[in-house]
Parts: C-alpha cells; sequence; structure tokens
C-alpha cells in the first residue's frame, strides 16, 4: 500500500500519511509507503524523515505496481505526486475545494473539514487506534496546527481531533515547536521580490495585490495579506503552465471564498482546474502573466459590482 500527496508536501499531508500509516500497521502489520517523489518543505521533510528512521512510515520503491492500493491524501488526484490512472485502486482523502473536473475516485473529501489532518484523526479515534508514543501524537497535531493558522480557523472537527490527539499525550505547545521555522535565504528572497514586483489596485477600501516569483508563492502571498492586502495573488509560470496562488484576508473571504471570488472564473475562460480552501487556493490555466494582471481586477470588479484602479508606485 502506498500513500501520496501533492508535490512540495506540507505538515498537513505527511501528518495525515502518518496517522494513516498508524491504523494501516495496527489492522493489518505492514507498513505502507510514502511516494516522496514530489519532495517536502522543510517542516514536512523533518517528520518524514523522523518516521521512517522509527518504522512509522516506509519509503517507496522506484516502480509501484498496479495492484498496490494508492491512498492520496490533501491533494485531489490531478496534483498527486502519482499518477492515480497507473492503479487499479486508488481512495482520496482531502480537505479541499476542487473545480469538479476530475474522476471521483472512492474516499473522503469533506470541504467543512480545516485540514485533512483532522479526518485521519477521526479515522483512528473511530477505529479505537493506539498511538505509540506521545512523540507520534504531537507529530500529528502539528498538522493541523499548521493547516488551521495554530486553531485560528479550526473546525469542531479539528477541535474533536485535537482533543483525542491530546488524550495520548499530544500538548499543543510541544506540537507548535514542530511547526515554527525561520525560512531560508531562498525563500526570503522570494518573499522579497514578489513585494518589489507587487502591482497594487484599489477600489474603496479593498486592496488588491498581484505579483509574481519563481517559487515559495504561498510564502509570498502569506506575506502580502500580513502587509494588507485583501486579496492576494501570486502568479509563476513553470513547464508550459500558469500557477494562480491565491489568499485572502478572513475578513474579506467571509461570505465568500477564493473560488467563488476568482478562481472558477478564471478556470472556465483559460481552462486548467483549482482547488484548495476558502482563504488560501491555487489554480493551473493557461495563460500568461501579463493577461492575467489585466483580467483578474476587471473580474473582480465585475464579481463586486466596483471598479479597481491601479496605484501609482
Amino acid at each position: 500500500m502506498a500513500i501520496a500527496s501533492h508535490p512540495s508536501a506540507d505538515l498537513d499531508s505527511i501528518s495525515s500519511a502518518l496517522a494513516l500509516s498508524l491504523l494501516i500497521k495496527s489492522r493489518s502489520n505492514t507498513i505502507p509507503c510514502y511516494i516522496s517523489s514530489g519532495g517536502f518543505d522543510t517542516l514536512a521533510k523533518r517528520v518524514y524523515e523522523d518516521a521512517v528512521s522509527k518504522g512509522y512510515m516506509g519509503e517507496c520503491p522506484a516502480n509501484l505496481q498496479r495492484n498496490w492500493i494508492l491512498l492520496v491524501v490533501d491533494t485531489p488526484c490531478r496534483r498527486a505526486s502519482a499518477e492515480c490512472s497507473s492503479f487499479d485502486a486508488v481512495y482520496v482523502i482531502d480537505h479541499h475545494m476542487s473545480s469538479g473536473e476530475e474522476p471521483r475516485y472512492p474516499g473522503i473529501v469533506y470541504p467543512e473539514a480545516s485540514s485533512t489532518t483532522e479526518l485521519c484523526t477521526l479515522m483512528l479515534e473511530e477505529t479505537s487506534t493506539d498511538i505509540p508514543d506521545p512523540q507520534l501524537a504531537n507529530k500529528i497535531l502539528a498538522g493541523i496546527l499548521y493547516d488551521t493558522r495554530t486553531l485560528t480557523l479550526a473546525s469542531i472537527i479539528a477541535i474533536e481531533a485535537t482533543r483525542y490527539l491530546m488524550r495520548w499525550g499530544a500538548r499543543v505547545g510541544e506540537a507548535l515547536h514542530l511547526i515554527r521555522r525561520s525560512p531560508g535565504v531562498d525563500e526570503r528572497i522570494a518573499r522579497l521580490k514578489a513585494m518589489s514586483r507587487v502591482m497594487i489596485y484599489r477600489s474603496g477600501e479593498i486592496l488588491l495585490c498581484i505579483t509574481h516569483v519563481g517559487a515559495y508563492e504561498a510564502s509570498a502571498a502569506q506575506i502580502l495579506i500580513g502587509g494588507g492586502c485583501d486579496l492576494a495573488i501570486v502568479i509563476s509560470e513553470k513547464d508550459g503552465e500558469t500557477r494562480v496562488v491565491g489568499r485572502c484576508s478572513e475578513e474579506f473571504c467571509r461570505e465568500a471564498g477564493l473560488g467563488d471570488m476568482i478562481l472558477d472564473d478564471l478556470v472556465k475562460i483559460y481552462g486548467g482546474g483549482w482547488g484548495g480552501h476558502r482563504l488560501a487556493a491555487v489554480a493551473s490555466v493557461k495563460a500568461s502573466y501579463e493577461e492575467l494582471l489585466k483580467k483578474i481586477p476587471l473580474l473582480l470588479g465585475r464579481k463586486l459590482g466596483v471598479e479597481f484602479m491601479l496605484l501609482e508606485k
């Protein structure tokens, strides 16, 4: 059995995989492997390597057989680091909203959840699966804290999952240490480039920010939100596709999420697909940065019934 997530897997992905590994090991006495070809972010890599070294998760061989079962966590299949069509049995466990353009696979897809880890944790609870080490419980809890911004965006399910993990020795303070990090120099450069290139559009009190970088798009978008943007769009062009990474403030996206605000419209116009949450999402489309820079303020203005004006630098 193999587990896969999206490229540059984050803590929610790895914590979900770790919880599933404990569940599978308790039921079949086998340890699933993780398909790591898509790489990890810094925090997730640390947790993954520790889980492998302690025998809670395996490394997948280069060539997996078609008769293996594939579990896809924290992403739809079209964004997974494994080709779902190469397996006879595929199950998806995810909490992201999706554009609905891909084949439906069985599993659990629940956008009302605030993380995939909380869904996998409740599977542990429902099956009465033991968590043999409090440090494992902390690593699983870290995935929930990571995706819920330390529980500030937590769903009721996340609170229940946190309570369950604390019964097995997890402590919020200890799990927080796993999600704290100082960004590396490459990430800091990407953030600075994003800020130096940002185009700011204003309509009344609303500030729309659009920029472009080659990497660390999500990190750059979050910095722009922290700097005062209501909606931050970071665009990158790689390997013939254009990624549109969006973040919005809680206040701005209180009634409608990024999909309804802008990403659905972009996908309808330019093709591709999108997935994500109300406040954080990413689309893949066939359009240049220059075209999107013109189109996004127009589309968002029509949606809100306002006109955006570009601020002079």
